[in-house]
């Protein structure tokens, strides 16, 4: 019981993180001119949108 407790408390703090990385990584895509950089910030964003999933799975793992 407490493991599933430091996991989720865990699993939680990942999530929060890679959602902010999310959001920032789309607001600064969207506020650069240059088209390299906007394709190479929205790829970061995409991937830390799979850190989210992966996640918000792990917290459903750990809440089963």
């Amino acid at each position: 019981m407490p493991e599933r407790i430091l996991l989720r408390a865990h699993f939680t703090d990942l999530l929060s993180k890679a959602q902010k990385a999310v959001a920032e990584y789309d607001r600064l895509a969207q506020s650069t001119a240059d088209s390299k950089h906007r394709q190479v910030l929205s790829t970061l964003a995409k991937d830390q949108q799979r850190q989210v999933e992966l996640s918000e799975r792990l917290l459903e793992i750990v809440d089963a």
